[in-house]
């Protein structure tokens, strides 16, 4: 938790559509895994990160079905290389 004087690097947020995973239990479950796997592995994103950039960053999850924790830490890798990349190249130019 931050306090309102400090500014976080990156504003996160989390959407599991109820038209694709219609019971609750499923959409929360979905949500803390999601969360989790983001806090285990945002520092890699942090390190890279300007302190004169602030990213917000939403992720909305689109499949179908119940996905193990492995899925999703595998995908949330993917998307923080994927940003990783982007910051760098922003930066460099």
């Amino acid at each position: 938790m931050t306090r309102d004087n400090e500014i976080s690097p990156v504003r996160f947020a989390v959407s599991v559509p109820k038209k694709k995973t219609p019971l609750s239990v499923h959409r929360q479950r979905i949500k803390r895994l999601i969360r989790e796997a983001w806090r285990l592995n945002k520092h890699l994103l942090y390190n890279v990160l300007p302190a004169e950039i602030q990213l917000h960053v939403f992720f909305m999850f689109t499949n179908k079905g119940l996905p193990d924790y492995s899925e999703i830490e595998a995908s949330m890798l993917h998307i923080i290389n994927q940003l990783m990349l982007q910051v760098q190249s922003d930066t460099d130019a």
